[in-house]
């Protein structure tokens, strides 16, 4: 019945990853019933389209009530500039027991460092490490997501680099690093 937006029920069952059969389990309506309402095979009952919309409800409201970036975030940022001098950003690194840091040109991400890069430098500069600008020797720029990105985003480029920047409103406002992942976790 259109009246009821029962041609709806397909595309949200399939945006929120359910099988038919997913959906007639949680829903108490049978799997025969959801492809004949689907296909548009049957004119359902008002009960069946209410428990099928009440479940599809309840689904997008569990996804909704996951962490969010902006729930595990880092606030405060520790950065570096690309005109300060390695030595100097290697010792805060170490006194604060940080592994990375983005590096930041006016309130804009535009490189990173971490601790990984310590050995080649020291292999390379000795103790010429006090003449060498961050931007000398910086990768590339963490990635930066939407303050509202699910964990599992996030999870996913913890892959492949160290942090990842978190950003609302234009601004960087927080960081997100495997150990905050983890804390997360067990929380």
């Amino acid at each position: 019945m259109k009246s009821f937006g029962v041609e709806k029920i397909k595309s949200l069952r399939t945006k929120l990853g359910l099988t038919q059969k997913e959906l007639a389990k949680l829903s108490g309506v049978s799997q025969s019933m959801i492809a004949k309402i689907e296909s548009g095979l049957v004119d359902p009952s008002y009960s069946k389209v209410v428990a099928i919309f009440d479940t599809l409800e309840t689904e997008m409201n569990k996804r909704d009530n996951r962490k969010r970036a902006i729930h595990i975030m880092t606030k405060n940022i520790l950065s570096a500039k690309p005109h300060e001098k390695l030595d100097r950003i290697i010792k805060s690194m170490k006194n604060k027991a940080i592994s990375q840091l983005p590096v930041f040109e006016n309130g804009k991400p535009i490189g990173s460092i971490s601790e990984n890069m310590f050995v080649d430098w020291i292999q390379k500069y000795g103790s010429g490490l006090s003449s060498i600008s961050v931007g000398d020797v910086m990768a590339e720029s963490f990635p930066t997501v939407p303050h509202n990105s699910d964990i599992d985003v996030i999870a996913h480029l913890l892959k492949f680099y160290k942090a990842v920047l978190i950003e609302k409103d234009g601004k960087v406002s927080g960081i997100i690093t495997k150990a905050d992942l983890i804390k997360a976790m067990n929380d």
